[in-house]
């Protein structure tokens, strides 16, 4: 009994003395490099701001991955205040597609900064993400 005791200890002492070589890169080296995200039923998302004659267009373009039946976008038009930005208007519409491409305008801007942020719950029957996303920012 000793001789087995003694085998069965040698030999949980041999496996656990292996080491596991774990190789880490080092991250900071891609700080500047694009990142992706993968999202369950969304292929692509995007938020769009121009503005002309102290009028903002603001864009949000959702595209759902196959299966997808239902697109609820919500847009925001904001302004930075300080380090934040305030919500000036927002629209909801909801469609009943894979896609979809939102429009809106909203005139008599004052001067600033201005972003559009968008929400998009992405529905593959009653299973959703919900996804936001937000505009590179333009001044009037």
């Amino acid at each position: 009994m000793k001789k087995i005791i003694a085998v069965v200890l040698a030999l949980a002492l041999s496996v656990s003395s292996f080491g596991i070589g774990v190789y880490a890169e080092d991250l900071d080296t891609y700080e500047n490099e694009d990142i992706t995200v993968y999202y369950l039923y969304t292929g692509d998302i995007a938020s769009y701001i121009s503005i002309s004659s102290k009028t903002a267009t603001c864009t949000s373009y959702v595209d759902g991955d196959t299966g997808v039946t239902k697109i609820a976008v919500t847009q925001t038009l904001q302004k930075k205040d300080g380090n934040s930005w305030r919500t000036v208007t927002s629209w909801s519409k909801t469609y009943y597609d894979d896609s979809c491409n939102y429009v809106n305008t909203y005139s008599s801007l004052n001067g600033g900064t201005y972003r559009t942020k968008t929400v998009a719950k992405v529905y593959r029957g009653t299973a959703y993400e919900t996804i936001t996303n937000y505009s590179s920012s333009s001044s009037c």
